[in-house]
C-alpha cells in the first residue's frame, strides 16, 4: 500500500512496530518504481508531510491511472471516502497540535486496515481521507471500510465534547463500479461523496454504500 517513505522517522510510527513499517516501506518503494510516477521531486509533491500518506495530488494521479487500467481490464474499482466526525469540535477543544496528532494516529489506523500493496490511502484534505481499491467489488470495499472504522474505534481517542460518542469516530462512504471510457473518475468520486454525506445524515459513525451507482453501471453483486 503506497504511503510515504519517511514514516519510520516519525514518533507515532513506532505504534505500527518496526516490522510493519518496514513492510509499508517496501510496498511504497515498489509502487513508486513500478508505476513510474516521475522524478523524486514529483514523488515528494505527491506526499502529505503531516500524515505520511499520499496527498490530494498523489490521490488524483493514482485514481486516474487505476481508472484507465480497470477500464482496460474491465475490472471493478472501489473508492472509500471517510471523515472524522465532529473534527472541528475536536480542534476547538484540544487545539491544533493535538488535532495534528489525532490525524496522524487516524492515518496509521487506516493504513493498518488496508492490506494490499495496490491499494492507496490518501490524506485527501482536512479531516478527510480517501482509499482507492483496484480490483475490488462493492462488498469487499464495504468490508474494508468497516475494518477502517473498527481500527479507528480501537484507538479510543477521547472526544469529550462530541454529541455522538466519548471517543473519536469515522463516517465512511463507499462507491464501486467497473470503469468505462464512457464515464470518468469524477463519477466514482461523486458517488462516494454522496455516500459519505448519507452516512452523516443517518447518524455518523457508519459505512454507507452508494447502491444506485451499482445499478446504473450494472455491477449488481450484493
Amino acid at each position: 500500500m503506497p504511503i510515504l517513505d519517511r514514516v519510520v522517522e516519525t514518533n507515532w510510527a513506532s505504534e505500527l512496530g518496526i516490522r510493519q513499517v518496514s513492510e509499508y516501506q517496501r510496498c511504497l518503494s515498489r509502487w513508486w518504481s513500478a508505476e513510474k510516477l516521475g522524478s523524486h521531486l514529483e514523488a515528494l509533491d505527491s506526499c502529505d508531510r503531516l500524515t505520511q500518506l499520499a496527498n490530494r495530488h498523489g490521490f488524483d494521479l493514482y485514481l486516474d491511472q487505476e481508472w484507465r487500467r480497470m477500464a482496460r481490464d474491465q475490472a471493478p474499482l472501489s473508492l472509500i471516502l471517510c471523515d472524522i466526525d465532529f473534527f472541528k469540535t475536536y480542534n476547538d477543544t484540544y487545539g491544533k497540535e493535538a488535532s495534528d496528532r489525532c490525524l496522524q494516529h487516524v492515518a496509521v489506523a487506516i493504513a493498518a486496515a488496508v492490506k494490499r500493496p495496490a491499494d492507496l490511502v490518501a490524506h485527501y484534505e482536512g479531516e478527510k481521507f480517501a482509499i482507492i481499491l483496484p480490483n475490488t467489488h462493492a462488498q469487499g470495499a464495504v468490508h474494508v471500510a468497516e475494518q477502517i472504522r473498527s481500527q479507528v474505534s480501537t484507538l479510543k481517542i477521547a472526544q469529550t465534547h462530541s454529541p455522538l460518542s466519548q471517543y473519536l469516530t469515522l463516517s465512511l462512504g463507499v462507491a464501486s463500479m467497473i470503469p468505462s471510457y464512457e464515464y470518468s473518475p469524477g463519477m466514482l468520486m461523486t458517488a462516494a461523496t454522496q455516500a459519505l454525506e448519507g452516512a452523516k445524515v443517518q447518524g455518523r459513525d457508519r459505512v454507507i454504500l452508494h447502491e444506485q451507482l451499482l445499478r446504473q453501471t450494472q455491477l449488481v453483486e450484493l
